[in-house]
């Protein structure tokens, strides 16, 4: 056996970096893992698997979705958080079949009591 074979991960697919605002893919969620410098995500596309960083907004709104979901994500550019930093967005849509995507469950506020009111 040679040690001079040159080894790649199989199964990772492409990978793309995020730069061009209306960016937009359009596939079968695969999941979240660790990759070199940081959480990756990939993506099942009609033109094979697409691998990408998950940056802090993209993460958040993945980790809603279920492995096996169809998934659309659309990156929008640079936008402004409220301190002032420069962040990227993105939105993801789910299939509307009702059932791949996790809808996030928030608790009813709960309203202050009138002075006398019992509950």
């Amino acid at each position: 056996m040679s040690s001079l074979k040159r080894w790649r991960q199989v199964g990772q697919g492409k990978f793309h970096r995020w730069e061009q605002p209306g960016e937009e893919f359009e596939g079968t969620w695969r999941g979240m893992h660790e990759g070199r410098f940081g959480p990756l995500g990939t993506l099942e596309t009609s033109e094979g698997v697409l691998t990408f960083p998950l940056l802090t907004a993209l993460r958040d709104r993945l980790q809603r979705v279920r492995e096996g979901a169809a998934v659309r994500i659309q990156y929008t550019g640079l936008q402004a958080a409220a301190a002032g930093q420069l962040f990227k967005g993105f939105e993801v849509y789910g299939a509307d079949d009702g059932a791949e995507v996790e809808r996030v469950r928030r608790p009813a506020p709960s309203l202050p009591r009138a002075v006398g009111e019992e509950g």
